[in-house]
């Protein structure tokens, strides 16, 4: 039998690491499909059940350096990030005083000593996790970041030790392995900090659910938690509450506001028959629904097993780190161990040969390879964060490259999400009826109503002065108000609704998105509502065709609407009427033409999102799209998108050229750190100078990397 183990896996650093368990996994006979995903620690294995049991693939991927866990996933997480703030809080202030006595030129035995027992407790101690993680290679023999900081560290940490021992008072390297110790402590706990946040923020949107639900049971009413919610049962809602659970309709109507789940800003009428999602509001009126699943199959339960889904597939980035994590760590440890048989066969002693095999493993210390990449996202997030712009993947630097189209949803997004009155239209006007007196009158019919299109009205004619009152007002499900005033009825509300009171209206220009005002006899005004769009979508869908990238609109609301938007922003492809699953199929389909940024603000979007290359989301929107997404934007502000694609080109070039610096280092230095100009020269490359060169390598990489924070952006 086929089952499915969901898993968090702590003490991954990169992608060298899932790959690692993987590899391994893939052996175990019984696991059929595995998805690890680095950054989220979060992993789903399938297996048989008949050959493998889930706690055996548990204690396997703990055997190999990664703590796993299921029940109790949540604690371990916690338990991780305090074991790594209570190590960063020894580990930085020993490395501070090592470095202080390091560098005060006061070179003594106490010096010394001082420095052997503080870095040794930084080695020990505060390393502990990367050693843990680097154990797993004698029994996987796969290198990854674990081995890489544990040996680099190591070395320079023993090799200073060996000197102390041999009566020496300087040329430590105590510093240098407490300082790659400490910095890698602290970006460690910097992700696990953030992807915990993603975690526990990716659970909101159950939050959209009311924790009860109304049930009828043999002609009384029953409040029950929503989690015990049955196929069958029948819950009634009344207007002001959200509708707790997926079903039918099965008596009453009434007006629903459904613009969080499917994009939708106007409200829609449910009937009897009508299908329902959990979550939406309902605006008046009173349903009977009949739930047509058990609560853990709910719309929103199903959405964020598929969100959880795509957090454990792997991100698409360069597999240049693995390549490094698998064949340069052991190279340069075996170009090491030969370079110290061969000089001491060579006759030239054991502290000689000691020393080029320090060198070679100090020089090689992954220190700029290491900055190469994070500080550049460093300094690029700072850049981001001075034009209102937080970017939470560092994945989209690589990807923006690869975009060949941005999905916008509609609205929210390119439009304001709030309706609004474009236009009034006065069909009939005499010398009773004119211009003020309708404000006045519409005005009076919308006051008190929570309903948007009201709110629309209100707004609209909110600098009225006249002050009428109504003889009665009367509020009608579906159809709008009618209300009396001076012994005269009037009707304003849906043109379906003012059509039955008049039995047909001709010459009306436009049907969409129009509410009509009446009395008894005669149509009398036209209201013509909007959805407005945001200001400068048009300059923002120009300028990205300029950079090669075509613009989509992909929306749940009627195609007359998507269409009116569409072309007046000059986007000529667009989708209309799509569900929250369709919008990511739509999405996986532009994908196959090239790289998809997808842009949006609802819960609706949160699948769509999360399939594209990489999404954006505001700073207005919801919780889930705000976490999902891997840019936020933190002014309502569609330039910022232009922004986005700017920083991360900028990023992209600026890592290539630190890599290059890295590289170029140790194809130079290592040469001679072995020995190379020795046998012709007599040069060596004492382990002193090879920390000053690593040094200076890393000094290079972060002067370029800042340069990041000092980028001109257009319109800035």
């Amino acid at each position: 039998m086929t089952e499915v183990a969901k898993l968090n896996i702590s003490g991954m650093h990169c992608s060298a690491c899932s790959a690692t368990i993987e590899h391994n996994l893939k052996k175990v006979s019984g696991i059929t499909n595995i998805k690890i995903n680095a950054i989220s620690g979060r992993a789903k294995i399938a297996f048989d059940s008949a050959k493998v049991s889930e706690q055996k693939i548990i204690d396997l991927i703990t055997s190999y350096g990664f703590p796993a866990s299921k029940d109790n996933a949540k604690e371990l997480e916690i338990l991780y990030i305090q074991g790594l703030k209570k190590r960063l809080w020894i580990g930085i202030p020993l490395f501070l005083l090592i470095f202080i006595l390091h560098m005060s030129g006061f070179h003594s035995t106490w010096s010394s000593i001082v420095q052997l027992i503080l870095a040794t407790i930084v080695q020990v101690y505060c390393g502990y996790p990367f050693y843990v993680g680097a154990k797993s290679f004698f029994k996987t023999k796969s290198a990854d970041m674990n081995v890489l900081i544990a040996l680099g560290t190591s070395v320079a940490y023993l090799y200073s030790v060996y000197l102390f021992a041999s009566g020496g008072s300087n040329g430590y390297y105590f510093e240098g392995s407490s300082a790659v110790i400490c910095f890698v402590l602290l970006g460690e706990f910097l992700k696990s900090k953030a992807k915990k946040k993603a975690g526990d923020e990716l659970e909101s949107l159950v939050k959209i659910l009311p924790s009860q639900a109304r049930i009828l049971k043999d002609g009384k009413t029953e409040w029950i938690a929503i989690n015990q919610i049955k196929k069958g049962d029948e819950c009634l809602v009344v207007g002001g509450e959200k509708i707790p659970l997926d079903g039918i309709v099965i008596k009453g109507s009434a007006e629903v506001s459904s613009a969080h789940i499917n994009g939708e800003e106007m409200p829609r009428v449910l009937e009897v028959g009508s299908e329902v999602i959990g979550g939406s509001l309902v605006l008046n009126g009173e349903i009977t629904i009949q739930s047509c699943k058990d609560s853990n199959e709910f719309f929103v339960y199903e959405m964020l097993d598929l969100l959880e889904l795509s957090q454990t597939q792997k991100p698409p980035i360069g597999k240049m780190a693995d390549k490094i994590a698998s064949i340069f760590v052991p190279s340069i440890v075996i170009l090491s161990l030969v370079a110290f048989v061969f000089w001491w066969i060579m006759g030239e002693g054991f502290a000689f040969s000691l020393s080029i095999a320090a060198a070679i493993l100090v020089v090689s210390c992954p220190c700029a390879l290491g900055l190469a990449v994070p500080l550049a996202i460093v300094c690029a997030s700072m850049r981001a964060k001075k034009s209102e712009i937080l970017i939470k993947s560092p994945e989209i630097y690589e990807r923006a490259k690869q975009i060949k189209t941005i999905v916008f949803d509609k609205t929210g997004t390119l439009t304001k999400g709030e309706i609004t009155l474009k236009n009034v239209e006065l069909v009939e006007e005499n010398a009773e009826f004119d211009l003020n007196f309708l404000a006045s009158l519409v005005y009076v019919m919308q006051e008190n109503n929570p309903h948007p299109i009201a709110k629309a009205f209100l707004e609209y004619f909110k600098t009225n002065k006249q002050i009428i009152k109504l003889q009665e007002k009367e509020y009608l499900i579906a159809k709008g108000v009618r209300a009396k005033y001076q012994q005269k009825e009037y009707f304003l509300g849906s043109l379906g609704w003012i059509e039955e009171i008049l039995g047909g209206i001709e010459k009306i220009k436009c049907r969409e998105n129009v509410i009509a005002l009446c009395d008894n006899k005669k149509l009398l005004a036209l209201f013509y509502l909007q959805d407005s769009i945001k200001n400068g979508a048009k300059e923002v869908v120009e300028s990205l065709k300029t950079k090669g990238i075509q613009s989509v609109i992909l929306s749940g609301d009627n195609i007359e609407s998507v269409e009116r938007v569409a072309k007046s922003i000059g986007i000529e492809r667009f989708y209309a009427g799509v569900n929250p699953t369709q919008k990511a199929e739509v999405v996986a389909k532009l994908a196959k033409e090239g790289g998809v940024c997808f842009v949006g603000d609802g819960i609706n979007d949160a699948l769509a999102l999360k399939q594209a290359s990489f999404g954006i989301s505001f700073v207005n929107a919801t919780e889930l799209a705000q976490e999902i997404g891997d840019v936020l934007l933190l002014k309502d502000d569609l330039k910022g998108i232009i922004k986005v694609f700017e920083i991360a080109f900028a990023t992209l070039s600026n890592i290539k050229q630190n890599l290059f610096f890295a590289y170029i280092y140790n194809i130079v230095l290592i040469p001679i750190a072995a020995g190379a100009l020795y046998p012709v020269f007599g040069i060596i490359l004492q382990p002193a100078f090879a920390g000053m060169a690593m040094a200076f390598s890393s000094v290079s990489v972060v002067s370029n990397a800042l340069r990041i924070t000092k980028l001109k952006l257009k319109g800035e």
